[in-house]
Formats: structure tokens, C-alpha cells, sequence
């Protein structure tokens, strides 16, 4: 990994100009893949999109967007990569993607686990709102807010060797939309005191009170980012491999309806709970009180999917009861752990029943 004398890390600054949501994702599994296979750099991509709907990869779109609205008034729907809640983007908002290799990047940071970036990247987004005058709380596990509202939100995503994390900042986006086309549930606000979307979020601009320039923002960002995380930021465009790559996940993956329109079968059994990152929903059919099939869904932020696809596959056959110790015992976040634990004794209670 590229250091400089000062120990900066050098990453690659990535403005690629790619506003269709679809592409934007393809690319973004692109990069992912690409430093997980060493073939490319280390990344800071910055990111704006046309008006669009992303929904977490742990997410149903029927069950948290408005999608016939989204449909009548010509907004994309995409499911991303990265866990987390559905999100409305357009031309008032801009996102950021640092990809890495974790055991380098994390050595470099003095940190052991994901979720210690988290706070770190946060500093940098409380420098920028400090910039405008604006006081900024991290709000754990991945939310920075202006007065008790969300003004900027993260996910993370383990590939292999490779890391990612990514982060969303209003600045001038449009609320109304938002709270129009998105529809979550009323367990998600439970313990915020909203009622609403519109209620939650605030942006820089309305909390300055003049309108910020979106660009202005997306590069304070990024100074402040290569100042807190001690990099050297080199301005690159993309490689022909991660353009191939690209647009065979664009035609192959991220523009088929399939991939955020799944077909799910129908769950005899669907528990829900609220865990510090999100709240989590446990599908399941039950033969003979065993877990014939299982299924879980949300928008919690689980980064590593490899892990909870061979933790289901390891508790199907075994009852709820006996698939708590596993569950109890597997590499999946705290919070997201305990609230498996709870819904699966809250199902054999059920079924007990």
C-alpha cells in the first residue's frame, strides 16, 4: 500500500460524472471487487445522482418505498450493495466511497473493527458542517445529525480482503420527495420521536439558511477526510478493467428488475425487533418446529452478507431454540446478533404456543 513520508495513504480521488443510479452502483461493485482482487487502488469516489430511490440489500422495496408512486412520477428504484435504510437521492445530495483493503487500511487508522470508522469518518463530516457554522452530533451507530435531525448516514461493505464505506450528505436536497416515496416503518422511528421522514432529516442549507453549493460541500468533505484519515488524495479517472467490469454488473445485475424486485416466497412466520443500527425482521416457516426455511430482512447494517448467508444456511433443520446458540455465537454485529436472539425465542415461544 502507497505511503508518502508523512505516512499518508494515497488514494486515488475518483470523480467519475456517473449520475444513472444503476451505473452507479455497478461501478461501485466494480471498485469493490477490483481492490478485493488487487488490480485496483485504494479510492476515494465522489458521487451525485438524478433523482433515484435506493434501498438497502437487506431491504423489501414494497415494504419501505412507495414504489407505485416512484413508478407514475419516473423515479428509479435500485436495491444497493450495502446494507442500511432506503434512501431518496438527487442533484441536492452527494455521497462518498472509500474502498480499501481492511487489515493495511485498519492498521493504518489504529483501529481493530468496522464500526470504529465509523466515528472517524463522522469528525470529518462535523468539520465540514463546522465550516458553515453548523454544530454536528454523531449519532452511533452510522447517523450525524444538526439539531437531533439526520443530516448525513453511512454503511459499510466486507468483500473479501476489500472494505468499503460509504456516506450520504444532504445539503440541498429536495425533503418533500423524500418523505413522499419513502415509507418506513413505524418500528424504525420508535425511539427517535419522528413521525415522519420529513421530520427526521434536515439539510445543510436549511440549516444555514442560504443555499450551499453542493460541490463546494462534496470537496471540503473530501479535505477533511484526507486530513482526519492521513491520505494523500491523487486525482484519477476509472480503468479500463473496472469499466468492463462495470458494465457487465450494469446489464447483468444492477439494471434487471430481478435484483431489486426479487420474487420471495410467502413467510408463514415474519417477527420484527429494533437493534441500535436498525430494525431487523425474521421470516421463517416452521415444519415439525424446525426453521424449514429462514430468512432475514431489514435495514440494519450488517457489512459482511457472506457471513449471515452461511449463518441462515447453518440453522435451517434446527429448531428456533436450538438456533440461538449459533446465532449467539457467529461474527455478525452485537446489536444485530441480539436481536436475532431475541426474535428467534419470541418465534419458539410462538410455536410453543
Amino acid at each position: 500500500m502507497p505511503t508518502t513520508a508523512r505516512s499518508r495513504l494515497v488514494f486515488r480521488l475518483l470523480e467519475d460524472g456517473i449520475t444513472d443510479p444503476f451505473h452507479h452502483f455497478a461501478v461501485e461493485e466494480a471498485l469493490l471487487r477490483g481492490v478485493d482482487q488487487g488490480t485496483s487502488p485504494n479510492t476515494l469516489r465522489l458521487r451525485r445522482s438524478v433523482p433515484s430511490v435506493w434501498i438497502g440489500v437487506y431491504q423489501e422495496a414494497m415494504e419501505d418505498v412507495d414504489v407505485d408512486h416512484c413508478r407514475r412520477h419516473g423515479i428509479p428504484i435500485v436495491r444497493r450493495y450495502n446494507p442500511g435504510g432506503a434512501v431518496y437521492q438527487d442533484e441536492g445530495s452527494f455521497c462518498f466511497s472509500l474502498f480499501f483493503r481492511q487489515v493495511p487500511f485498519f492498521e493504518h487508522l489504529g483501529i481493530a473493527e468496522p464500526l470504529e470508522l465509523y466515528p472517524l469518518v463522522a469528525e470529518a463530516v462535523a468539520l465540514t458542517c463546522a465550516d458553515y457554522g453548523q454544530k454536528v452530533s454523531f449519532s452511533p451507530t452510522n447517523d450525524c445529525t444538526i439539531a437531533g435531525r439526520k443530516v448525513y448516514g453511512s454503511a459499510q461493505v466486507k468483500w473479501g480482503e476489500a472494505f468499503v464505506h460509504s456516506g450520504t450528505f444532504l445539503v440541498a436536497t429536495d425533503c418533500a420527495v423524500m418523505d413522499r416515496v419513502l415509507r418506513p416503518s413505524r418500528l424504525k422511528f420508535a425511539d427517535k420521536g419522528f413521525n415522519s421522514v420529513r421530520e427526521r432529516v434536515i439539510t445543510l442549507s436549511e440549516a444555514v439558511g442560504r443555499p450551499i453549493p453542493v460541490q463546494e460541500v462534496m470537496h471540503k468533505l473530501a479535505r477533511h477526510l484526507a486530513r482526519q484519515l492521513r491520505l494523500e488524495l491523487e486525482p484519477g479517472e476509472l480503468l479500463a478493467g473496472e469499466q468492463a467490469v462495470s458494465q457487465g454488473l450494469l446489464e447483468n445485475k444492477y439494471s434487471r428488475a430481478e435484483w431489486t424486485f426479487p420474487t420471495r416466497p410467502t413467510y408463514r412466520s415474519v417477527l420484527s425487533t429494533k437493534a441500535q443500527s436498525g430494525v431487523v425482521t425474521l421470516a421463517a416457516d416452521l415444519q415439525d418446529g424446525l426453521l424449514r426455511a429462514v430468512e432475514v430482512r431489514g435495514d440494519f447494517l450488517a457489512p459482511d452478507q457472506a457471513e449471515l448467508a452461511c449463518l441462515l444456511a447453518s440453522i435451517r433443520g434446527l429448531s428456533p431454540t436450538a438456533a440461538v446458540t449459533p446465532v449467539a455465537e457467529s461474527q455478525l454485529p452485537a446489536d444485530v446478533r441480539e436481536a436475532l436472539v431475541r426474535l428467534l425465542k419470541e418465534l419458539a415461544a410462538g410455536d410453543a404456543g
